[in-house]
């Protein structure tokens, strides 16, 4: 992935399979319950019991997150690395990059108008989830309740 839009776009795709695949699986179980003679009411409360946060619990849903949050602080990694590199030649006295007053009346608006234009590093549940509003509205309240984030680091210092 080149930058934060192709790879939210890749996301959007596959989250929209891995969404298709949990809600068949719930309607599934849904239907398990009926068969045990459970009204629509009791079969819904038994599987909230199992499974709280719903259908985003299937390990699709899940996989899929993690998959793209990784590329993302990859992509996050990247960026910080050449920042490191730039930050070798920068003059210490100079102070062009300390940034700028902050203007009380500009809009606080936190998510950016185009992905394209986003500066690194970005959070991952910032730009997969925080993102979605306006941009993917059918995963919104699909994704309301998803609360995984991807903790830890495997042998090769990678998050896992």
């Amino acid at each position: 992935m080149d930058d934060y839009k192709q790879l939210f776009d890749a996301y959007l795709t596959e989250m929209r399979e891995a969404q298709a695949t949990a809600n068949a699986w719930w309607e599934a179980l849904l239907i398990r319950e009926a068969q045990l003679g459970r009204d629509a009411a009791a079969a819904q409360e038994a599987l909230d019991q199992r499974w709280p946060m719903g259908p985003v619990s299937h390990p699709a849903v899940i996989a899929v997150f993690r998959k793209w949050a990784l590329e993302c602080q990859a992509l996050n990694d990247a960026a910080e690395d050449d920042d490191d590199d730039d930050d070798d030649e920068v003059d210490d006295d100079d102070e062009s990059d300390w940034g700028s007053e902050d203007d009380d009346d500009e809009d606080d608006d936190d998510a950016p108008s185009d992905l394209a234009t986003l500066d690194a590093p970005v959070e991952p549940r910032e730009l997969l989830i925080e993102m979605l509003p306006g941009r993917a509205d059918d995963l919104v309240e699909f994704l309301a309740d998803f609360v995984f984030t991807p903790l830890g680091l495997d042998k090769d210092d990678r998050w896992i």
